[in-house]
């Protein structure tokens, strides 16, 4: 049976990650959360991203609540402090 995504991605937000991956134009962190974003919303658990991802599972769960919460703004561009 296959697992619920933890992340659920529109078809427009999906391209845009995509996009936002392949131009390559960020920093490595930004990326990554983008990457995460991605696998998750196919179906990988957390220890798998983790894993793959080389980050430790919290960084994943930080990743999928910061979209929760905010959309793809809150995870690819942090807040100024």
């Amino acid at each position: 049976m296959p697992r619920q995504p933890a992340v659920s991605l529109t078809q427009e937000e999906r391209i845009a990650l995509e996009t936002f991956v392949h131009r390559g134009k960020a920093n490595a962190r930004t990326l990554t959360r983008a990457h995460l974003l991605l696998k998750s919303a196919d179906g990988w658990s957390t220890a798998e991203l983790a894993a793959a991802f080389d980050v430790c599972e919290g960084t994943v769960t930080n990743v999928q609540g910061r979209f929760a919460r905010g959309g793809l703004e809150a995870v690819l561009h942090d807040k100024v402090q």
